[in-house]
């Protein structure tokens, strides 16, 4: 047995990352986890479909077992997403590779990792930051300063920032999957452009609000889904988000993940904003990025505090399998150091910090079913029967 993992949103899943599992099980992998974000994704946003349609569609697409990256993670940095994935896959033992795409060679990746690790804390980090830039920013201009122009380019390319903070967090963590880099050769992460039958996954969400056509860029069962799906968006969440901000006080705009006193002045001076978009330009700066901002938003609606970030993921909870899923799930269950299991009511008791992100999550559910077109309940998050996929 050799298997692979891939950290994943699917959000939807479309022709390209059937090409990167194609492109995984090549290298003679025999069994693939996919790591799929919750229903609130890295970017601060809604996913398209729910969790469990998505899980259902990357077994579809290749994958033998789906498990899940929670909220609080999912919705995270780039850098504390990357390394709470890692960290949970670690904690499963059966992990032999980790799957990625980027559009680098994969040593110069690595070494962006590293010099990235020495100097995240760094004097001139903290200078840049002084300056207005963002966080990410900052690493970009401090990384172009010290490393061959050739190696610093690669930051250019958003379809290398995760591909990095995977690396960076197999580093830290002394992790040792055998990374695998599955070279991206069509159209860009957030790419405007197609190409043949590839799309990014933003232009395909894109048209797909603006009723315009995009299944040429999807597998058919993502397609079919699409077109009968109960979706969500994040603009369905509007009128929440702004009644949640006229609620919030300084003191609670302090307890929340990535916020700091000038950010949450911008908030307080922005929160008897009418309208979802005045809100976020108001907000937004030059070292306030959209998807920073967002992210916030999802922490105050969903109750996720500073404190959670300090925690690892507690459980590993099963979306979806096939019948090498039943395989890899009963080596996990001999080797693993934190329960796996498909019922979120079970997984709850624990332990005390189980039952936090069960909370969470729940809370996640809730939100959720407001985001999506025909309002749901969060009964779906504790009644859904998983069930093996042919």
């Amino acid at each position: 047995m050799k298997t692979a993992a891939i950290i994943c949103e699917y959000n939807p899943l479309h022709n390209g990352h059937c090409y990167h599992i194609q492109e995984t099980r090549k290298s003679g992998i025999t069994h693939l986890i996919a790591l799929l974000s919750d229903d609130f994704v890295q970017r601060g946003d809604v996913a398209l479909l729910h969790k469990f349609d998505r899980a259902q569609l990357a077994v579809q697409a290749g994958a033998d077992l789906v498990l899940a990256l929670p909220v609080p993670f999912s919705c995270a940095s780039a850098e504390l997403y990357a390394g709470k994935a890692v960290r949970l896959l670690h904690d499963l033992h059966v992990v032999d590779v980790l799957s990625f795409g980027c559009c680098g060679n994969l040593s110069s990746l690595e070494s962006l990792a590293s010099v990235s690790l020495k100097i995240r804390n760094s004097s001139r980090i903290q200078e840049l930051l002084k300056s207005g830039l963002s966080y990410p920013a900052a690493m970009c201009q401090t990384l172009s300063e010290i490393l061959p122009p050739e190696t610093a380019a690669l930051l250019t390319d958003p379809n290398n920032l995760l591909a990095i903070e995977y690396l960076k967090a197999m580093k830290e963590l002394r992790v040792h999957f055998q990374p695998l880099a599955v070279q991206r050769n069509t159209v860009s992460h957030d790419s405007a452009e197609t190409s043949g039958v590839f799309a990014s996954a933003s232009l395909i969400r894109s048209r797909f609000f603006q009723q315009q056509e995009y299944q040429t860029y999807l597998p058919h069962f993502t397609a079919q889904l699409l077109s009968e799906a109960n979706t969500a968006d994040f603009l369905q969440l509007a009128s929440v988000i702004l009644y949640q901000m006229r609620m919030m006080s300084a003191s609670d705009l302090s307890v929340l993940p990535d916020m700091n006193s000038n950010l949450a002045s911008r908030f307080l001076k922005a929160k008897n904003a009418c309208s979802l978009p005045e809100f976020l330009n108001s907000v937004k700066s030059r070292c306030f990025t959209m998807a920073r901002i967002k992210r916030i938003l999802l922490y105050a609606l969903l109750d996720i505090q500073k404190k959670d970030f300090q925690q690892t993921i507690p459980y590993a909870r099963v979306l979806a399998f096939n019948q090498k899923g039943t395989e890899l799930l009963r080596l996990i269950k001999e080797k693993s150091t934190i329960p796996v299991g498909t019922s979120l009511a079970k997984l709850r008791n624990c332990s005390p910090q189980a039952e936090r992100f069960a909370q969470l999550q729940e809370n996640a559910a809730s939100l959720y079913g407001l985001a999506q077109k025909h309002v749901t309940s969060a009964e779906q998050e504790f009644r859904m029967k998983i069930s093996l996929k042919k």
